[in-house]
């Protein structure tokens, strides 16, 4: 206990020194938030957010706080304000695509594992999350061009697989359908 009350105590002594000091803010506030002291942790968040209100690194830990409280649909605009300040940094754009998903919208969710795929086109995790996305917004034929381009960078993956798998029982499924009902329709003229 004498570590956490010692490591509190010179947080707070660097942030009375220099207030202005964004790293020892954030850091003071996930130290706060580890310790289960969350409506202060997300007070520090806050006043980082209006000392930096344009610096994303802000809105990135403050989105990633609001995520692992689990709530997902304000994380989720915290890292879109965070992607508008800095467009091309993967980790920002991949989590925003990550906190949009949890928050059920898919359709942004999708369009940010897109923008993922392009800032790092070897990163399996980003097509494997763009073949999900896709694969819930039923846009079958792109999810499993990006499952197989996940395992053509990473054969091994066994949750792209399963994903895979199960995405080709259903385009199989949806095809023996249209076929029953074509079937199902057709007239003899002749009958």
């Amino acid at each position: 206990m004498g570590s956490y009350v010692d490591a509190e105590y010179w947080y707070r002594e660097a942030l009375r020194s220099k207030p202005d000091h964004i790293p020892a803010h954030l850091t003071y506030a996930k130290l706060l938030s580890k310790w289960g002291r969350l409506e202060e942790a997300e007070q520090w968040f806050l006043k980082a957010k209006n000392i930096a209100p344009n610096d994303s690194s802000v809105y990135q830990h403050y989105g990633q706080f609001l995520a692992d409280c689990e709530r997902y649909y304000e994380a989720a605009d915290i890292f879109l304000k965070a992607a508008e300040f800095a467009s091309n940094e993967y980790e920002i754009i991949f989590n925003a695509a990550n906190t949009l998903r949890q928050a059920g919208r898919n359709e942004e969710a999708e369009a940010y594992y897109k923008r993922a795929v392009q800032l790092k086109p070897k990163e399996v995790a980003s097509h494997m999350n763009l073949g999900a996305m896709l694969h819930v917004n039923n846009k079958l034929q792109e999810a499993e061009q990006s499952y197989l381009k996940a395992l053509n960078l990473r054969p091994d993956d066994q949750i792209t697989r399963n994903n895979l798998q199960k995405l080709q029982n259903l385009i199989q499924l949806k095809k023996t359908r249209e076929c029953r009902n074509q079937s199902f329709y057709n007239i003899d003229d002749n009958a």
